[in-house]
């Protein structure tokens, strides 16, 4: 893999979250609507600029892709750490991944129901807000997955990538994001679906998370065509190589 197809990988954390948080705004996420707000206040605000918020929409799912090359970009960090042809870890994290992708897809069709036909009942409306509420603030467990493997893969790492205090920043965030997954129990304060812990601390890592990580990615760039992983894969090639003939 090229150094430049590296760099692109990279970069795409970065644009993720340059993508992710100005969509939330054209649609009218950031700031999150109140879980207190009644079935008609909902549908008042999903039957309002519907073509800013329907843009908005199709704008939040092209992001959640670019999470793919750059989950893709730490898979492969995390296999180098480990020394191997395999690594359990980098498949647990490109899991991880793929359940991220899916955290904010559903929860985009959910809001794309919402406003595409805001003359419906307004219960059907909030009902159609709540389920995408709901998963877009407690999709904890893709980031957990993440967060853990890079850590640990960091921690037991046998071939030196990045330094440990990226290991214990990816172990804080995890816990961090967990507090999203108590918004089914409140709707009002730190741990309602706009509240301080669920939402803002948990929104503010998960963007400083993506681009400390594309940081890491983009320095570790030019040491990976000459780390100790990468030359024992090549000598075990060439010595099978060899073998064949």
């Amino acid at each position: 893999m090229t150094p430049g197809i590296q760099k692109t990988m990279a970069l795409s954390g970065a644009l993720f979250v340059l993508t992710l948080f100005p969509a939330m705004l054209m649609i009218g996420l950031l700031p999150p609507i109140s879980p207190m707000r009644n079935a008609d206040e909902v549908a008042h605000f999903w039957s309002t600029n519907t073509g800013l918020k329907r843009l908005g929409l199709v704008l939040l799912l092209a992001a959640s892709g670019l999470q793919v090359p750059f989950g893709a970009l730490i898979a492969v960090r995390i296999r180098q750490m480990e020394g191997g042809k395999y690594s359990a870890l980098a498949y647990a994290e490109l899991v991880g991944v793929g359940l991220a992708v899916m955290a904010i897809i559903m929860p985009t069709f959910f809001f794309a129901a919402a406003s595409y036909r805001p003359e419906r009942n307004p219960e059907i409306t909030q009902a159609l807000n709540d389920l995408g509420w709901l998963p877009f603030i407690m999709n904890w467990p893709p980031a957990l997955i993440q967060c853990l493997a890079i850590g640990f893969a960091i921690f037991g790492a046998k071939h030196e990538v990045w330094p440990r205090w990226l290991g214990y920043f990816n172990v804080w965030c995890a816990f961090i994001f967990c507090a999203g997954g108590l918004a089914v129990l409140f709707k009002n304060g730190v741990f309602a679906w706009n509240g301080l812990l669920a939402f803002w601390m948990a929104a503010v890592f998960f963007g400083v998370w993506f681009l400390v990580m594309t940081w890491q990615l983009w320095v570790s760039i030019g040491n990976s065509e000459q780390s100790p992983a990468t030359s024992a894969l090549s000598d075990d090639e060439r010595l099978r190589g060899q073998l064949q003939r």
